[in-house]
């Protein structure tokens, strides 16, 4: 019974995640006389490529794509980068004001972003990286939660594998990326997918460090485009569409590593 129970309760949860998406792909490829349909829709009267062409088509939406993309690769890269070596150095280094300096980083856990918008915004500015890559992916180059996450993985390994690396002769920076790295790919694949989808995701901060079309966004695009307010209402549907594939890749991608980094605390085999 207990099983039966279950299995109806993910099913229902399957149905509940599962149809927004199923509904928005479907809406996708609907004419304008399916949205002017007296009664609702789930699937088009036919199947039209009609609102995809209208988003490729408009003025400069490659260009916001590819910005984003490219921001959040970047961001990704740079902040997991950044992380393990901080997680790397509180975890197995000895250094003066270790402890004060990692309170320090942990604190910012509570420092609103909000707060740091201006102050933010006004270093941007004054080192000229407006309408940049650079301006959107710096701030976001370091995570005090990820740091946490990070810290403790790498707290829980084994001293031995440390010492017997430097007996070998092995390098810090070659122990980092053939020893501590493939210990714990799940949790570091966790956080590149994270950091990879928060940057996707923001909308003020790129909003607020681009003035010209070609530098921003898709998020802010979404907004700009005007398709609602021109009636395409499949057109806007489609560009929803578009955006919200690369998450389901990334998903697909890494949902093996994700699983893994909730279940064994992000420790490998």
């Amino acid at each position: 019974m207990k099983n039966v129970l279950r299995l109806l309760l993910l099913t229902l949860l399957l149905i509940a995640i599962a149809f927004p998406v199923f509904y928005m792909v479907s809406t996708s490829f609907f004419s304008p006389a399916d949205y002017r349909a007296e009664v609702s829709r789930f699937l088009p009267s036919k199947f039209s490529f009609d609102n995809y062409r209208i988003a490729f088509g408009q003025r400069y939406f490659s260009n916001y794509l590819v910005n984003s993309i490219a921001t959040s690769l970047l961001t990704a890269f740079g902040r997991t980068m950044i992380v393990i070596m901080a997680a790397f150095a509180f975890s197995h280094l000895e250094f003066t004001g270790k402890k004060p300096l990692l309170i320090i980083l942990l604190a910012t856990l509570f420092v609103p972003q909000d707060a740091l918008i201006y102050q933010n915004y006004s270093t941007v500015a004054s080192l000229g990286l407006i309408d940049t890559y650079a301006a959107i992916v710096l701030p976001g180059l370091f995570s005090a939660s990820q740091l946490i996450l990070l810290y403790s993985a790498f707290s829980s390994l084994s001293r031995d594998y440390y010492d017997a690396g430097r007996i070998d002769g092995a390098k810090d920076i070659s122990y980092i990326f053939r020893i501590l790295i493939p210990l714990t790919q799940s949790i570091v694949i966790t956080i590149i997918l994270q950091s990879a989808v928060t940057a996707f995701n923001s909308y003020l901060w790129p909003l607020l460090v681009t003035n010209r079309p070609k530098a921003r966004t898709i998020q802010i695009a979404l907004s700009m485009m005007g398709f609602r307010e021109e009636g395409k209402l499949g057109a806007e549907a489609a560009s929803i569409v578009i955006v919200t594939t690369p998450f389901l890749v990334l998903l697909a991608l890494g949902r093996k590593k994700i699983n893994e980094a909730l279940l064994k605390g992000g420790l490998s085999e």
